[in-house]
């Protein structure tokens, strides 16, 4: 079991989208995939999940050794994909502990000085390199694709696609688009993954998709 550093709170971005051709969907994530505002581009590593409770001290929290693992492979994952570009100059701060909703995560941040690095386009590039990410496909990236269009079963449709604002008032800012869930006249339809790896256990990964579909399945049931 480990500590880790802890940050008190985490914004989440809310949608919601309607169309005659896509149906309307609802969410809110917390996984920002790209930010790019006043010569700073952002993006973060965000893995791991812990139900949350008013009463826990954020300081104390014990991750296990899966989790710790978990988020470092999403870390591994966006570090190589700034190799890929020869990008060196990039800071990186945590892991934290954060809180979304009624879960906690393992954050990191990375952040690059766009003008600095004289690199403006970093954010269009990174995007093409990040998506699909680690979290939401696997590694290595082309094996795991294949993997899951041949044995998923299921059309996730805008589930773990990217959406939000892009150039509003100058700036972007993407997330990854999970806990969200499609209307229809009669039902909703509830999306949530949880990341797998070798020390996985599969009744406490289920459980983990249950505590993410809690928040919108609230909001549903009031």
């Amino acid at each position: 079991m480990y500590s880790i550093n802890y940050a008190k709170a985490s914004l989440a971005f809310v949608s919601l989208v309607s169309s005659p051709e896509t149906g309307t969907w609802m969410g809110a994530t917390p996984e920002l995939l790209v930010s790019v505002a006043q010569n700073k581009f952002k993006t973060v590593a965000l893995a791991g999940t812990l139900p949350y409770s008013p009463d826990i001290n954020l300081k104390y929290v014990a991750w296990t050794q899966k989790e710790i693992e978990e988020q470092a492979l999403v870390c591994r994952y966006i570090i190589n994909c700034f190799k890929k570009i020869r990008l060196r100059e990039y800071e990186e701060h945590g892991p934290k502990t954060i809180v979304a909703g009624n879960l906690m995560h393992l954050k990191t941040e990375y952040e690059v000085d766009t003008l600095a690095t004289n690199f403006p386009q970093l954010g269009s590039v990174m995007l093409k390199l990040l998506h699909p990410t680690s979290a939401v496909c696997g590694m290595p990236l082309e094996n795991s694709l294949a993997f899951l269009k041949d044995h998923e079963g299921f059309d996730r449709q805008f589930y773990s696609g990217y959406l939000g604002p892009v150039n509003l008032k100058a700036e972007s800012h993407i997330y990854v688009n999970l806990r969200c869930m499609q209307i229809f006249s009669d039902k909703v339809r509830i999306y949530a993954g949880a990341g797998v790896t070798a020390d996985s256990v599969s009744e406490t990964e289920w459980m983990e998709t249950e505590m993410k579909m809690h928040t919108l399945q609230k909001i549903i049931t009031q």
